[in-house]
């Protein structure tokens, strides 16, 4: 039996939760993009390393600007 990384098991539990294949951006995006600050996870969710194209930030109601602080949660 193949054992799962605790990386690989935080990925799997926010990708499960958050992503929707019908909503802009990936997957990765869509969890940087979290806002569920209560989540336990949430300051250990993936986050992508790429610049969030403007309209992902869009559909999801993001100043551009404040993409740029993922860490905190956004207003």
């Amino acid at each position: 039996m193949k054992r799962i990384s605790l990386r690989q098991s935080v990925n799997d539990a926010c990708k499960q939760c958050v992503y929707d294949p019908c909503a802009a951006g990936t997957w990765k995006q869509q969890v940087t993009l979290c806002s569920v600050v209560s989540c336990p996870l949430w300051n250990v969710r993936p986050k992508t390393t790429s610049a969030i194209p403007e309209k992902v930030l869009r559909w999801y109601g993001v100043e551009t600007g404040d993409s740029q602080s993922l860490n905190e949660p956004f207003e």
